[in-house]
């Protein structure tokens, strides 16, 4: 009931507080919104984050996502293994601002991590850069700092596309850099193929590896979709 208050709260604060901007077309002044709603979901074999499993096998999540303009704000949910998180139900809430400089995308926000039952866990302030070498090829970075409990996460990635059978490939590799007090400084990394049907169903196959974890083969199927494709589809 919290969790669908909060989601509510927003979409609603966004809603009251976005305000028209007009575009010229074929003349006629038409109104069009900054503001956006994303949503979606998936159901995947196994949810891994950082190597590691959180759900020890399939599991459903779900998030939605306000925005006006650069900046955003959402509730992601998943379903997790109570004996490897304490909870049941793992619940991100997020925020914060995705400004663009031509070909380069920046994230910059905040993320808090919550677990029911049992609460809130922890947070962290992330910076995450793409920058778009071609129209099929981008690398960027991401870096997270929980400063709570002294933790930082690092990853580098890549992504092609416009691979044979419409198929689009992304690897990523990352480092705790010692700072999970594991014994060995953690390594992760993962790499798949991917493939978008309508604009809104995607299918993604992936290996995920790390020095801590045992290798996983994970298979995800998800549904995304916002307010502004959803009103494109429908005017066309």
């Amino acid at each position: 009931m919290k969790i669908r208050t909060l989601i509510l709260s927003c979409a609603t604060a966004a809603v009251l507080t976005a305000a028209p901007a007009w575009a010229q077309d074929n003349g006629a002044e038409t109104p069009t919104w900054a503001f956006d709603l994303a949503f979606g979901a998936a159901f995947t074999s196994d949810y891994v984050s950082r190597g590691t499993s959180q759900s020890g096998g399939p599991a459903v999540q779900g998030y939605v996502e306000a925005s006006y303009g650069i900046v955003y704000a959402g509730v992601w949910a998943s379903s997790v293994s109570p004996a490897i998180t304490g909870g049941n139900v793992e619940i991100d809430v997020y925020g914060g601002i995705r400004p663009e400089f031509g070909n380069l995308s920046l994230d910059l926000g905040y993320a808090h991590y919550f677990y029911s039952p049992g609460g809130a866990c922890c947070g962290e302030v992330y910076a995450k850069a793409n920058y778009a070498f071609t129209e099929n090829f981008s690398g960027g970075a991401e870096i997270y700092q929980d400063f709570v409990n002294s933790t930082t996460w690092a990853a580098a990635r890549a992504e092609v596309g416009g691979l044979p059978l419409e198929l689009a490939f992304s690897a990523k590799v990352g480092s705790d850099f010692g700072t999970l007090a594991l014994g060995v400084t953690k390594v992760a990394w993962d790499a798949g193929v991917s493939r978008t049907f309508a604009d809104a169903v995607t299918l993604d196959l992936r290996y995920h590896d790390s020095n801590v974890d045992p290798a996983r083969f994970v298979a995800t199927l998800s549904v995304d979709t916002s307010l502004s494709a959803l009103k494109k589809m429908f005017n066309n």
